[in-house]
């Protein structure tokens, strides 16, 4: 038994000591100074892919005018630049095209930290040193103010000593004005476009944890503000896509949300970075982000990463960034982003890659998903595991009525909404070719059954079977392997023939927990992905071992030794083989789950997970049982040995975990003192 739990923990000290697969961005070989990378929601990782920017160009100055604390960037609908500079406080100008120049809102500005242009032409500037945001109207020539957005007097929004400090400004399809005021946990202060305030819009909402809702059940909102500090974080940054629904960032928060004019979440980000600078929205609808490290994520119109590259600059080199405030989009996707840090503009260029990716996503989210086949094998040509392009395979083929091949693709792309479509298309095809044969089949067979007494020999058959059957059973062996099943007809007379007769043994007890740890495997490994959302490349088999072995073991010893100082009567192999038999249910339910799982879709996981409970069910039950048997307790003791048990199992899990870490501290300081004397000597 030494050897045996020696053998256990040392599994577990492999399992702690197996380094975990990470990815993350690095400087790169190919000539750039990042790679790039998309992030995979079927295996849940970066994956490295080819360049989708490179920067092209890096300015600190434009003619005569330099750029001393860049804040904003914007490009409009004709591809003119807008840059809010907070240290030259105006707003920079610049045509792509011509090279002309013209600075918005000298002697106006203080200190200007966002811009935006509407479909107008119209320049908004949110100022945060004069404490309101601007609307300029080119008039002759020359840019003066037609609007104001300030603090409302006189508001029931606004109390006397709030603070009204614009940071961003957008326009939605309506010409509605949307002012982000620095810190404020309402959202963004809307105004119409004349300048009245009539609300607040996209404020983040308080986590609905169990904790929030107990408090917000006991005290009120002030107490639950100045004592708890449960307030929602204030919304960071704001952009809007072309349909004119608002994009919020939030620090600490991971992406963006995109809401809806319902004020509701319409779809977010699946991953991303909690220290987002700036978003914008090009002119496929994607959304790019940028963090003040540098780091530039852009996504689908979904919210799939399609590209993350860039990031923090320490040498001085284009296409980094030490102190990223900006981004923005033209009309050829190209990416404009400010550096307040290096003073400058760096522009990034679509690479031919990044070019046909997103040809396909302009077919495939305008419906076209027969018209995007083409692209979408070429974008695979160059990387097979990107995601979206699999994804838009699979919805091709299934618009092309190609179930089969749709399936491949929904499987790599792990899209279980699709593949259960497919499936059941699939699936209907089949029933209908050959559901009268399966039909008749079935019927056949239950005739035989019925009258088999009638056909002549069969019943000599039967009978023959029968007779080596009984002798089979007669077998030691399979007498022990066929107790568990007479134990769970009447569980409370098997588990006493388990302690008076001897009817089971310790191999046997090892056989079913290797069956146990058997058809646990080919659960995992071989359940349809519909009904597993394991990735199966990357299941650690000794990790899977040690989940199965380590709390069976710690239960089998927890129990015997409360059992021991609780008045129990069940002695070590008992507790170790009647834990084993037990399993029986799960053993059963393992297999039946791997195949219902090929044969049914989403519409009928109803009859997976009834088939999961009805076996996890069983099985609790039966260890109930079996502990109150093998120990000769009452209903009450029973409750108390396995709360007790389930907790010293836990105590002694944390004590190995312990004593395991000191051991490693102090191999690591000898470790240390022995190379510090090999060093001096």
């Amino acid at each position: 038994m030494k050897k045996r739990v020696a053998l256990i923990l040392g599994f577990t000290f492999l399992a702690l000591w197996m380094p975990q697969r990470t990815v993350t961005p690095t400087i790169a070989d190919n000539g750039l100074p990042y790679n790039t990378y998309t992030y995979s929601t079927s295996r849940e990782q970066l994956i490295q892919t080819q360049d989708a920017y490179v920067p092209l160009s890096i300015t600190q100055n434009f003619g005569p005018y330099q750029l001393v604390s860049p804040q904003d960037v914007y490009v409009s609908t004709d591809d003119i630049l807008y840059i809010a500079d907070e240290g030259n406080r105006n707003v920079l100008k610049y045509n792509l095209l011509t090279d002309e120049i013209d600075l918005i809102g000298d002697g106006i500005l203080n200190r200007p930290r966002g811009v935006h242009v509407d479909t107008q032409g119209r320049v908004y500037v949110a100022d945060f040193g004069t404490k309101a945001a601007y609307q300029f109207t080119n008039i002759d020539g020359n840019y003066v103010v037609t609007a104001t957005y300030q603090k409302p007097p006189n508001s029931p929004f606004f109390e006397e000593e709030d603070p009204f400090d614009p940071t961003k400004i957008v326009t939605d399809k309506g010409d509605n004005v949307y002012v982000l005021l620095a810190g404020n946990i309402n959202g963004l202060a809307q105004f119409k476009n004349d300048g009245e305030f009539f609300g607040y819009f996209g404020g983040n909402r308080i986590p609905a944890t169990f904790e929030n809702t107990v408090r917000s059940l006991l005290f009120d909102e002030q107490t639950r503000r100045e004592f708890f500090q449960i307030i929602p974080k204030p919304v960071y940054n704001v952009s809007v896509d072309q349909s004119g629904l608002i994009l919020t960032t939030t620090k600490e928060e991971d992406g963006y949300l995109k809401l809806n004019i319902a004020n509701v979440i319409f779809n977010q980000s699946v991953w991303g970075f909690d220290s987002v600078e700036d978003l914008a929205v090009g002119p496929y609808n994607t959304i790019f982000t940028i963090t003040s490290e540098g780091y530039i994520v852009e996504y689908d119109p979904n919210g799939s990463v399609l590209f993350l590259f860039s990031g923090p600059d320490q040498v001085g080199q284009k296409g980094l960034f030490t102190n990223a405030r900006g981004i923005a989009v033209d009309s050829k996707n190209n990416l404009y982003a400010v550096d307040s840090g290096s003073q400058s503009l760096q522009i990034f260029i679509p690479t031919e890659f990044a070019t046909l990716v997103h040809s396909a996503i302009d077919l495939y989210f305008d419906g076209k998903y027969a018209e995007s086949l083409g692209p979408w094998q070429e974008v695979l040509k160059q990387n097979r595991l990107f995601d979206l392009a699999n994804q838009g395979l699979g919805d091709a083929y299934f618009a092309l009525q190609d179930y089969e091949s749709a399936l491949t693709y929904y499987r790599i792309a792990r899209n279980r909404t699709g593949y259960s479509n497919a499936y059941w298309e699939v699936r209907n095809a089949f029933l209908l070719d050959y559901g009268d044969v399966i039909v008749i089949g079935l019927l056949v067979l239950v005739g035989v059954f019925m009258f088999a007494k009638y056909i002549p020999g069969l019943s000599k058959v039967q009978a023959s079977f029968a007779s080596v059957g009984q002798a089979i059973q007669e077998n030691r062996w399979v007498k022990q392997g066929l107790f568990p099943f007479k134990v769970f007809q009447k569980p409370v007379d098997g588990y006493d023939d388990l302690k008076r007769y001897l009817f089971f043994s310790n191999r046997m007890a090892w056989v079913y927990l290797a069956l146990f740890f058997l058809t646990y495997t080919i659960w995992i490994y071989e359940t349809n992905f519909l009904f597993n959302p394991r990735i199966v490349s990357e299941i650690n088999i000794v990790e899977e071992f040690i989940t199965i072995f380590i709390p069976f073991f710690l239960w089998v010893i927890s129990n015997y030794l409360v059992g021991s100082i609780r008045d129990g009567d069940g002695k070590f192999k008992e507790v170790f083989q009647a834990s084993a038999l037990t399993l029986l249910p799960m053993i059963i339910t393992f297999p039946l789950l791997t195949i219902l799982s090929h044969g049914l879709t989403f519409n009928e996981s109803f009859i997976y997970d009834v088939v999961f409970l009805i076996g996890m069910s069983f099985t609790v039950i039966y260890f109930f049982i079996m502990v109150k048997e093998i120990h000769f307790y009452d209903i009450r003791p029973t409750v108390s040995n396995i709360l007790i048990t389930l907790f010293t199992a836990v105590m002694m899990l944390a004590m190995t975990f312990i004593v395991f870490f000191l051991l490693g501290e102090v191999y690591n300081l000898f470790a240390d003192i022995l190379q510090e004397v090999i060093s001096r000597v």
